[in-house]
This record gives C-alpha cells, sequence and structure tokens, in this order.
C-alpha cells in the first residue's frame, strides 16, 4: 500500500511538471536554433528602422541622470500563415514609468505589417523590445 502511494505521488508530480513545462512560454532567446535565427533578423531589422524613430517620435532620451532604459517585454502570437495574431504586454519601462496604450501601439505597429519567416509560423514567445543604459 504504501508503494502504491509513493508511486501515486510520483506520477502526480510528473503530470503537474509536464503541466508547468506545457504553459511556459519561451523568451525569444529560447527558441530552437532555426526560430531563433529568425526572430534575431527581425528584432535587429527593427531596432535598425524603429527604435530610433520611436524615440524621436516621442521626445524620449536615455541618459543616466533619470532615464535608463525604455523598453516593453511582449508576448507575440504568430499564425499559420505569418501574421501577427496577437500580442499581450508583459511589462514595460519608460524612464520611470510603464507604456501608454500609444507608445505601446507605436512599438507594435511595425510588427502588424510583417510577414513573419515560416520557421515562426504557429508560434507564441515572449520579445523584449528597447533597450537600457548600463549606468
Amino acid at each position: 500500500m504504501k508503494h502504491c502511494f509513493i508511486s501515486l505521488l510520483l506520477l502526480c508530480s510528473i503530470c503537474f511538471k509536464a503541466q508547468e513545462i506545457k504553459d511556459t512560454i519561451p523568451k525569444s532567446y529560447e527558441l530552437k536554433a532555426d526560430q531563433y535565427k529568425a526572430w534575431r533578423v527581425i528584432e535587429q531589422e527593427w531596432f535598425s528602422k524603429e527604435y530610433s524613430n520611436i524615440l524621436k517620435e516621442n521626445k524620449l532620451k536615455m541618459n543616466c541622470n533619470g532615464c535608463e532604459s525604455i523598453y516593453m517585454n511582449t508576448v507575440i502570437t504568430i499564425d499559420s500563415i505569418g501574421k501577427l495574431k496577437e500580442y499581450k504586454v508583459v511589462n514595460s519601462r519608460k524612464c520611470a514609468s510603464t507604456f501608454s496604450k500609444k507608445l505601446e501601439q507605436r512599438f507594435m505597429k511595425w510588427f502588424l505589417t510583417l510577414n513573419f519567416p515560416k520557421e515562426l509560423y504557429n508560434s507564441k514567445f515572449e520579445v523584449h523590445l528597447g533597450t537600457g543604459l548600463k549606468c
């Protein structure tokens, strides 16, 4: 009887652990190699084409005297044809506050027009958009 109870506990533990893993949303750096590579190309293009424009448009400047970071962590979901199906902001930081809805939408605007590569079809993962200073 004691062995059955221990076996049952072990089995339940394995089941709960499997559910935790299933429910975990990977961060972009945890993606498979081909997915990570595809995401990095997109991320770098966004940084080079969009990020500085977003900062200028919103009159945002980072400095070590009060605005050390401007970023948004977001879970993105890409559908089966490579379109951004949805996004959910996990957290954001604009100097000492959080993003307005307008700034959040501006950060995501470019991604909504994008055709994601096949490596990212039917995927969901967390991305870090923006940067911070090392003060």
